[in-house]
């Protein structure tokens, strides 16, 4: 395995796997494990299928401004999975749309459809034979384990609860010191004959279309008005000064009376804000990063193959 705990282990065919945690990591790791033979156990502690993570999820894929060099890497192949996989599967989940950040273009971005997403892979998990047992939180790996019983190894995505989870196995790993960031919000704003065909992204205000009559927004600086204030992500705490904002940087009024929905998640963040991917004790295993939409289907891949004797280089910078 990429991680400091190395060990021989045998292939994934046979091995009982339980995986915690069903957002966009989650999900990806437990269905690339099952197709390689494990019996894969999915628990999720909310209804499988959608987290409040995804909910409040830009979920724009790319690579802008990754630093350092291995971490954007990481997130180009991520961006290139992500559209070879959804074109290949029963349901589409990519949606190129290309992206202009202060008016430069990017035409090989787009966003994800984190429901459709989340959907492929718990069927891609079922088809490959595992089990998924949703609205099951776990309090920690003794809880789990008394669960669902013995397993040859957990994998820990658990998003913003991963450092709780592991931290009586893994005490000495400074990064899991903490798994959760900045609380961050997502607008969903009801609007016919909009004109938004791409993502926008002005000054840390991100607009981008959202299906049929509807639009994704978010704003950084909102974001940190509501932090500085102590105050809650809502349809009232938002909307009046997200409203201004993108008028102000699109140059286009959207009415005051538009439905609008909110969605706010605490975002999942290692200590220094890298991806924290390898194995924190013989018996498990962590996944975590903030770019979880743009990374997890490559993430999916690489920690299958790492976890069946076949280690990626790629990982090896993000080892615990």
């Amino acid at each position: 395995m990429t991680s400091t705990a190395r060990r021989d282990h045998a292939a994934l065919a046979r091995r009982r796997v339980v995986v915690v945690g069903a957002g966009v990591v989650g999900a990806c790791v437990a269905a690339r494990i099952a197709e390689r033979g494990a019996d894969v156990v999915l628990l999720a502690a909310e209804p499988a299928g959608s987290t409040e993570a995804s909910r409040a999820s830009f979920a724009w894929v790319n690579d802008h401004g990754k630093e350092p060099a291995s971490y954007r890497r990481l997130n180009a192949d991520g961006r290139r999975r992500h559209a070879e996989r959804s074109a290949a599967h029963d349901i589409p989940w990519f949606i190129r749309t290309g992206a202009e950040i202060d008016d430069v273009v990017y035409p090989d971005d787009g966003y994800v459809d984190t429901e459709a997403f989340l959907a492929a892979q718990l069927a891609d998990l079922r088809s490959a034979g595992g089990t998924v047992r949703d609205a099951t939180p776990v309090a920690s790996l003794e809880h789990l384990r008394g669960l669902v019983g013995p397993a040859d190894l957990i994998v820990v995505a658990a998003g913003t609860g991963t450092a709780a989870l592991v931290a009586a196995v893994s005490p000495r790993v400074q990064r899991l010191s903490s798994s959760a960031g900045d609380d961050g919000f997502l607008a969903r704003i009801e609007v016919d004959g909009h004109p938004i065909d791409r993502i926008r992204s002005v000054a840390g205000l991100q607009v981008r279309p959202d299906g049929d009559g509807r639009i994704a927004a978010q704003s950084l600086r909102i974001e940190a008005d509501l932090r500085d204030a102590g105050v809650t992500a809502s349809v009232d705490t938002v909307w009046p000064a997200l409203r201004d904002e993108i008028e102000h940087a699109l140059g286009w009024r959207l009415p005051a009376a538009a439905s609008v929905r909110v969605d706010h998640a605490a975002r999942p963040h290692a200590a220094d804000g890298m991806p924290l991917v390898g194995a924190v004790a013989d018996d498990v295993y962590v996944a975590l990063t903030h770019s979880g939409v743009t990374l997890a289907p490559l993430l999916g891949e690489l920690i299958a193959r790492d976890l069946d004797g076949d280690a990626d280089p790629r990982l090896v910078p993000f080892c615990p």
